[in-house]
């Protein structure tokens, strides 16, 4: 048969469940937002439709995967985009502007966007001590109507941030001029998949809102 457990016992339990949340929220803390934008006014031409994706990456490995899952999401949204690397190998080897405007012909954009890493920064903080009330079982629905809130002490502690920050440009195909610029900073990454795909939604986003893709 089973028993009831007891109010207190049962009120201690939701307590600690209630401060495993609290920390697992901190410490899962994950995050891709635009930093510094700017976009040309006074563009005034059509919407790109069809975007060269070119990460600018040493690791080819990882280019050639950031490269496609950027390209995916452009093209998830309609638009048409082609990644670099299908065209060139290594970049190490473009050294000539004249090279890059053979591929914009070749490939037939609209459009160049160059994506560069700019920093990885590791930084820390401190997370103050606090006093979080937790509300404690009353007995029955009276007892629940006047519950009270139990005082639970949470000790400060030191946390150390990754911040990755990325440098996004985009180029018009035809006058060769930057239409559109902005800093990305990820905090706390969980992976590159996560970086990519928040980076893309939201330069995609900022870029949709002024008119310059679709």
């Amino acid at each position: 048969m089973r028993q009831n457990l007891p109010l207190k016992s049962f009120a201690a339990i939701m307590n600690r469940i209630y401060l495993v949340l609290v920390l697992l929220s901190i410490s899962a803390c994950s995050s891709t937002t635009l930093a510094t934008r700017w976009h040309d006014a006074n563009y005034t031409g059509p919407q790109f439709k069809n975007v060269l994706v070119i990460g600018v990456i040493k690791d080819d490995i990882k280019r050639r995967y950031y490269e496609d899952e950027l390209a995916k999401i452009i093209r998830g949204k309609g638009g048409r985009a082609v990644a670099s690397y299908n065209f060139i190998h290594n970049l190490g080897t473009v050294d000539d502007k004249a090279k890059i405007i053979a591929l914009v012909e070749q490939t037939g954009v609209d459009s160049v966007l160059i994506t560069a890493l700019q920093a990885v920064d590791k930084e820390q903080r401190v997370v103050p001590a606090r006093v979080d009330y937790v509300p404690t079982m009353g007995y029955g629905y009276y007892g629940y109507y006047r519950s009270s809130y139990q005082a639970v002490y949470q000790p400060g502690y030191t946390v150390t941030d990754t911040i990755v920050s990325l440098e996004i440009r985009l180029y018009a195909a035809a006058t060769e001029k930057m239409v559109w610029a902005g800093t990305t900073e990820s905090l706390n990454p969980d992976s590159i998949d996560k970086i990519i795909k928040e980076t893309a939604d939201v330069i995609g986003s900022d870029m949709r809102e002024h008119g310059l893709i679709k």
